[in-house]
């Protein structure tokens, strides 16, 4: 009876990591989608992050700097990721903000 509890508990330990890998990188609806300012739209986290390659500096600023975070209040409004939300608010630059994204879904991962 045991074995069998202990097979049952890692499996649902296993459905929960699935389940939280996916609402990381899930698309937002349609209408939650973040239009950057040079026309970019961005659909998810990840998203986020590869877009923060290619980003114009000006453009980022535009969109964090000392009295706004757009990306922090779409990450915390729409994916509901309070903790990330929370790090991105420590920061005002594009390579630091990049590194925060990426350590908080590989922490997801794993």
């Amino acid at each position: 009876m045991k074995t069998k509890r202990k097979v049952a508990k890692k499996k649902g330990v296993k459905k929960k990591k699935a389940a939280i890998k996916k609402d990381i990188l899930k698309d937002a609806n349609p209408e939650h989608y973040f239009f950057v300012q040079d026309g970019t739209v961005l659909k998810n986290v990840l998203g986020l992050s590869k877009q923060l390659d290619n980003m114009a500096d000006e453009i980022f600023m535009h969109h964090v700097n000392e009295t706004r975070n757009d990306f922090s209040n779409w990450i915390k409004d729409v994916f509901k990721e309070e903790k990330l939300a929370k790090e991105l608010l420590k920061t005002t630059n594009k390579d630091k903000t990049q590194i925060i994204i990426l350590k908080h879904i590989i922490k997801k991962f794993s």
